[in-house]
């Protein structure tokens, strides 16, 4: 009897084994799970396009006093979800890059040095922006606000 022990546990093993590794192979056993932060495909289908406008040209800046860096070039792009607001955006373009300009040109270039500096003056434009938006389009229509380019010199 104890010799077939050994025999028929090798068998059972090697059955499930084979049964595990078809489950696998077929994708029964394994099927990936959404990971976090991933959403169902069909609430996928149902997300809204995003749109970008980038300002041109760039906004040059100059900082007050004597301190080093004295210039800053700025690419800005505002991200929506309203295909609507990209020609408004581009309407305003004029009155937004003015007060950004006038926003940041009484900034000191020391902050903005770190990183929390950049994203705190991020978040100043985009403020900026939906100012505007609300005032001259009748909604902020912007979600965010991006630097594409960023130099002090």
């Amino acid at each position: 009897m104890k010799d077939l022990i050994v025999p028929i546990l090798l068998v059972l093993n090697l059955g499930l084994s084979g049964a595990i590794l078809g489950l696998g192979m077929s994708g029964g056993l394994m099927a990936a799970a959404p990971a976090p932060g991933e959403e169902a495909s069909a609430e996928k289908l149902e997300a809204k396009p995003t749109f970008y406008h980038e300002f041109k040209p760039e906004l040059v800046v100059n900082f007050p006093g004597d301190a080093s860096p004295r210039y800053m070039q700025l690419a800005i792009t505002a991200v929506t979800q309203d295909e609507a607001a990209v020609p408004a955006l581009e309407l305003h373009a004029p009155a937004i890059r003015n007060d950004l300009l006038m926003r940041f040109s009484g900034m000191e270039s020391g902050p903005l040095a770190a990183r929390e500096g950049k994203e705190a003056m991020r978040k100043q434009a985009l403020e900026t922006i939906r100012g505007i938006m609300k005032q001259r389009y009748g909604e902020e229509a912007v979600e965010d606000v991006y630097f594409t380019r960023f130099v002090m010199q």
